[in-house]
């Protein structure tokens, strides 16, 4: 990599990108770091995009390896290196974005959701699906996890599943994510929602249920993700995004749908296996009836 390949990567005049960090740092690093600097200066959207697993695979090296050279270049690790990089794209859009784009963001927005989800359907499981149907419906009880922006989506699936009738909680505080997973047991499931599925806790609570011997099912958009790996079952919906925001927009957009497909299924499950479920479910109903003017 030459300082004019360099220079064309370093899009801001303050040097605080992560490419003018990777130019103060090239000729100090190691061959191995040489060749993951050349290949998030050419294919930062990989680096954004990508868990620290398939960046590893792909250029067939360690994780900690990568990990490494993103401290190295003077960052904390490798999330920092994908959110500087994201950060980074987004103000070279947004330099570059016009009053035009802008007017017409409503629609580009509904079609990313629209493209979104049929992304989602197109790379689903759907034999994961089946199986996560089976797996909740016979549970004793049902966990979910979820930090950040998964939090709420991890609450929106519990007020679906307890409207089913089914025993759910769900735990957006790490500590109590730790302690109600040390207590499930193989009667029971546990989900974890996470967009990357790269969080440490909700990877943790989601191993440590896993470890107590309940079923365990991942809901994200990363399909070689710390997060897969401690599931036994994996609900993955694939997403790629032109930039930071869009990818998060993406991510869940299609967490949406199959929280909502997942439901729907699990519903027409229960009233095929159990003629007096749609009387559980009409419970539901009446219970908020007077809630409503």
């Amino acid at each position: 990599m030459t300082d004019q390949n360099l220079k064309e990567n370093d899009h801001a005049s303050d040097g605080s990108t992560v490419f003018s960090k990777i130019q103060s740092s090239y000729g100090k690093l190691s061959a191995t770091e040489k060749r993951i600097a050349d290949f998030v200066l050419n294919y930062p959207e990989k680096i954004i995009y990508n868990s620290v697993t398939q960046v590893a695979e792909e250029l067939q090296i360690a994780q900690s390896t990568v990990t490494r050279f993103s401290r190295t270049i003077g960052l904390h690790g490798f999330q920092e290196l994908k959110i500087r990089l994201a950060q980074d794209t987004e103000r070279v859009n947004a330099a570059n974005s016009t009053e035009d784009e802008a007017a017409s963001l409503p629609k580009k927005m509904a079609q990313i959701a629209a493209n979104s989800v049929q992304d989602a359907a197109m790379n689903l499981d759907h034999e994961a699906l089946k199986e996560a149907v089976k797996s909740l419906a016979s549970a004793r009880r049902i966990l979910i996890f979820g930090l950040g922006e998964s939090g709420p989506m991890a609450h929106l699936l519990k007020i679906k599943l307890t409207g089913l009738g089914l025993l759910v909680d769900a735990h957006i505080d790490i500590h109590m994510q730790s302690i109600s997973a040390a207590h499930l047991d193989e009667r029971d499931v546990a989900i974890a929602i996470s967009q990357q599925g790269s969080t440490k806790d909700v990877v943790s609570a989601l191993q440590s249920a896993r470890m107590a011997g309940a079923k365990t099912v991942c809901i994200t958009g990363q399909s070689k993700s710390p997060i897969t790996e401690v599931s036994d079952i994996r609900l993955v919906c694939m997403q790629r995004g032109l930039s930071y925001i869009v990818e998060s927009f993406k991510s869940k957009a299609s967490i949406l749908y199959v929280i909502e497909l997942l439901t729907v299924s699990l519903t027409l499950y229960l009233a095929e296996q159990n003629a007096s479920a749609p009387k559980k479910f009409w419970k539901t109903t009446e219970s908020i009836f007077d809630k409503l003017y």
